[in-house]
């Protein structure tokens, strides 16, 4: 949608206003969202700052003990990163890592942030005493990016699977997501999917070098892809990430676990699509800010002639039961239509209702009903 539409739909709805802008050159007009600038910036701080609100003590991250935290991690990473699961295992078992990282504030514990910095720092990725000596040299730099940054990979294999059940709703659509980061998932018209190794599906918009996402398929999917048709994406996370910046694009591949190196070279493949049209992400946090985008985005489709659509993925894990359970109830009061993908245990409608077949998954689902047990990165998916 041109800047201008959109400013002229935030202010039918109340969401947007004009202000100037202290962080623009020109000290001009930019569009609020509440009291978030739309280009990621807010009034009192920037994304860091705002992120760092979002840090609960009560999160599971921080009531675990952090032994549990990494050896629980290094079965989820087990399958496909062999590097991660043996060092969250010599993590666990090694006091002199492991309490540094357990005084880390609240959801700071998660291990895929340390790991991402170690990484993103080019520190050694194997345990032992190399690398005790080399965390004692560099935490500080270390601490500071795990204090500043988040997981947000929003993994753009997932469109695989999203996709087909996007262009299963009334079309054209007018795709909404957050968790957003660098808004990779905003754009599944625009990538090409393979599905058991048969012919490429082009996505509509999909230029002939766009990256071919595959995926292994049991069951009947709802659609195709190249049936979905988007006329408009726009994106809401606490710490937006600008897919041309080269930096941002470091701490994403950072967080790419050893090992799985098509899913890098796919990331990267994605943030240049991203880059060369970037979708509009806004800067908000969840739940608070969930009711006035979702207003903004029944209106946006409203005025599109388009089906409103709420997407998120590996996003509603990192609020609390009660933060979970308020933006469920704020989507359905909504009306848009709902797709999420999610671990099974997270959307709280759709808890417990997809059997577990052993294999580390997450649940697809739509206006609270499952429909597919799938990948977490969306590699392959049973649909229902």
């Amino acid at each position: 949608m041109p800047q201008d539409r959109l400013v002229q739909v935030a202010a039918q709805t109340g969401l947007g206003r004009r202000v100037a802008c202290r962080f623009c050159a020109d000290g001009g007009p930019d569009l609020l969202v509440g009291d978030r600038l739309r280009h990621g910036a807010t009034l009192t701080g920037g994304p860091a700052s705002l992120y760092a609100g979002r840090v609960k003590d009560a999160h599971a991250y921080a009531r675990k003990p952090i032994e549990e935290l990494y050896r629980w991690f290094a079965t989820e990473a087990g399958p496909t990163s062999p590097t991660w699961a043996a060092l969250c295992r010599w993590i666990a078992d090694t006091p002199a890592v492991s309490e540094r990282l357990d005084a880390l504030p609240g959801a700071k514990r998660q291990p895929n942030v340390f790991l991402g910095a170690l990484k993103y720092h080019d520190g050694p990725l194997v345990g032992g005493p190399e690398l005790i000596a080399w965390l004692d040299a560099h935490w500080p730099e270390v601490e500071a990016t795990i204090l500043s940054r988040a997981t947000q990979t929003n993994e753009p294999g997932r469109c695989a699977v999203l996709a087909p059940l996007l262009a299963s709703l009334p079309q054209p659509v007018a795709l909404f997501e957050v968790g957003a980061s660098a808004g990779l998932l905003l754009l599944p018209d625009r990538y090409r999917y393979r599905y058991d190794g048969g012919p490429i599906i082009a996505g509509r918009e999909a230029w002939p070098g766009a990256p071919v996402l595959d995926c292994a398929v049991t069951g009947s999917p709802p659609a195709s892809p190249a049936d979905l048709v988007v006329v408009h994406r726009e994106g809401l996370d606490a710490s937006p990430l600008p897919a041309d910046h080269p930096d941002e694009a470091r701490w994403l591949r950072s967080l790419v676990w050893p090992g799985e190196d098509a899913r890098e070279a796919r990331l990267v493949a994605a943030l240049a699509v991203a880059a060369l049209d970037p979708p509009p992400v806004l800067t908000g946090r969840l739940p608070d800010d969930l009711p006035a985008f979702l207003d903004h985005a029944v209106a946006t489709a409203d005025a599109l002639g388009a089906t409103p659509v709420l997407m998120h993925s590996a996003t509603l894990a990192y609020l609390e039961r009660a933060g979970r359970e308020a933006s469920q109830a704020a989507i359905v009061a909504s009306g848009v239509r709902w797709v999420s993908f999610e671990g099974g245990k997270v959307v709280p409608a759709l808890y417990g209702r997809v059997p577990d077949d052993g294999r580390p998954h997450f649940v697809l689902g739509l206006d609270c009903e499952p429909v597919a047990r799938c990948s977490p990165h969306g590699g392959w998916v049973d649909w229902l």
